[in-house]
């Protein structure tokens, strides 16, 4: 009998079918993976055992026993612990009022006790090798902190089973060794993990087992050590995946439909220089804090140049603001669709109209328009929703992706800029996302691509343009490239043209 167990689980969204019948257990003491492509069911079935949903039948056990529970504080007093992929904080209260937050430690008189609440989140920091002030504001953490701080809102409640939704998609890679040298601890003292990733990789080096989910139903469960990362993929999308189809080189002799000139801006990067000519894609490749976020947000009229030009389809240009840049031809999909990319009390068809209608300077959105732009986007995007009539939190992590880029794309632009676009999706989805800009490439469109995926940029690009610390210190052809020859520039202070 396993620590957690999942019977026959149920569950449907009018007529989406998102889980079915799903059964498979976890062991006590293990750290089990749950994989699939984006629209698996994986995240339905988290958020029932969260209590964020209820499933239409089947049962959770808990140690053997019916895991009853109504809503997320019901799970966590029950020993179950969630840390999700965005950063779910309160952002005005500190470190300490995040994690006790709802579960508050009070004296007899329902006074909140902040001594005893602060002696036992320095405690859990303590043991998990976070040096953070308790006081700090969660405003100001960053990324990991606000990962290990719910992790600790997880312990400081006795939590047994700790589910970690894409805990590392934020996460520098010395962050996520640490991470997982918190997990393993975890482990070793009996914590049970459920770790849902993207990432093979991580999976390969945490977890025991692997669970396999597709198209809402359970696949398999592989033992790591008698599997490999290629059996997991096949499983994953049930077909091999599709094989890249060589492009045709735009000419090179065409006039560059975006160029940048000497920009710089204080003190992010310096002195950047490059040209993207139409058909073109061109990847931006650097480590954490290279600029290369903050050069497409100037680019695209986000923030101001400290100094330099910018210049599209031959016309020097000043953007004032974003809704400057998408009238000039210019899109980006930023890198935090929770955030930045989407409005989530919208419903697609909305989020999906209002780039166009803040360009042309609408004072209303046309409804049949905006309906038959919306659909006929879904459909050539493969876009899995319900209808259009959906909020985003109705789709997976891919599916919303594809909305951010389907808005921007209804636009028609020129240039498309993307920041990560296929961070947080899976296997299928990333490659949907590759046809896609390839295919607008193919039909002359420009197309900048800022990812942090070394593989994804040698398979998906024409050149490799490399940032190092704010400067753009090399370039590379695509074809023939390697691993070792990017990160050598990445990492290194060497000036390469090939």
């Amino acid at each position: 009998m396993g620590a957690l167990e999942f019977k026959d689980v149920h569950k449907s969204f009018g007529a989406v079918r998102a889980l079915r019948g799903v059964s498979f257990s976890v062991a006590s003491g293990e750290a089990h993976a749950v994989v699939g492509e984006n629209g698996a069911g994986k995240s339905t079935l988290l958020k029932i055992l969260a209590g964020i949903a209820r499933p239409d039948r089947g049962d959770i056990l808990l140690n053997g026993v019916r895991f009853d529970h109504a809503s997320p504080r019901d799970a966590l007093a029950g020993g179950v612990g969630m840390v999700f992929q965005e950063r779910l904080a309160f952002p005005n209260l500190t470190v300490t009022g995040n994690i006790f937050a709802g579960r508050e430690i009070t004296f007899a008189g329902g006074r909140l006790n902040h001594r005893a609440m602060r002696e036992r989140t320095q405690a859990l920091l303590a043991d998990l090798r976070v040096p953070v002030d308790p006081d700090l504001e969660m405003a100001h953490a960053s990324a990991a902190t606000a990962q290990l701080v719910q992790v600790a809102r997880a312990l400081a409640f006795d939590c047994r089973v700790l589910v970690l939704d894409e805990p590392t998609t934020s996460l520098t890679d010395a962050e996520v060794d640490h991470l997982f040298r918190i997990l393993q601890e975890l482990k070793s003292r009996g914590v049970t993990l459920l770790f849902v990733s993207h990432r093979l990789p991580e999976v390969f080096r945490l977890c025991d087992r692997i669970t396999v989910m597709r198209d809402g139903g359970f696949v398999g469960t592989f033992e790591r050590a008698s599997t490999t990362p290629e059996a997991i993929v096949h499983a994953m999308v049930g077909r091999e995946p599709p094989a890249r189809v060589d492009r045709a080189m735009p000419a090179m002799s065409a006039e560059p439909v975006l160029a940048v000139r000497r920009l710089s801006r204080t003190p992010w990067f310096r002195d950047v220089s490059l040209e993207i000519r139409p058909g073109e894609i061109v990847g931006l490749f650097g480590l954490v804090g290279s600029g290369r976020t903050e050069l497409l947000e100037t680019i695209f009229g986000l923030a101001k140049p400290t100094s330099g030009t910018i210049v599209v389809r031959g016309r020097e240009v000043a953007f004032e603001s974003a809704r400057d840049a998408s009238r000039a031809g210019l899109a980006l999909v930023p890198e935090d669709r929770q955030r930045l990319g989407l409005h989530f009390n919208l419903p697609i068809r909305h989020n999906m109209a209002l780039p166009r209608a803040a360009r042309e300077g609408l004072g209303a959105i046309r409804g049949a328009r905006e309906q038959q732009s919306a659909a006929a986007l879904v459909s050539s995007l493969g876009i899995r929703a319900a209808s259009i009539n959906v909020t985003p939190d109705a789709l997976s992590g891919g599916n919303q992706q594809k909305v951010v880029a389907a808005k921007w794309l209804a636009t028609e632009p020129s240039v498309l800029l993307l920041d990560e676009p296929t961070k947080g999706v899976d296997v299928g989805a990333k490659f949907e996302i590759h046809n896609l800009i390839r295919e607008r490439a193919a039909a002359g469109m420009a197309c900048l691509v800022v990812s942090s995926d070394l593989p994804e940029v040698l398979s998906l690009v024409d050149r490799i343009l490399v940032m190092r610390e704010g400067a753009l210190c090399g370039e590379l052809a695509a074809a023939g490239a390697t691993d070792a020859a990017v990160m050598q520039l990445a990492a290194h202070e060497v000036a390469v043209t090939a």
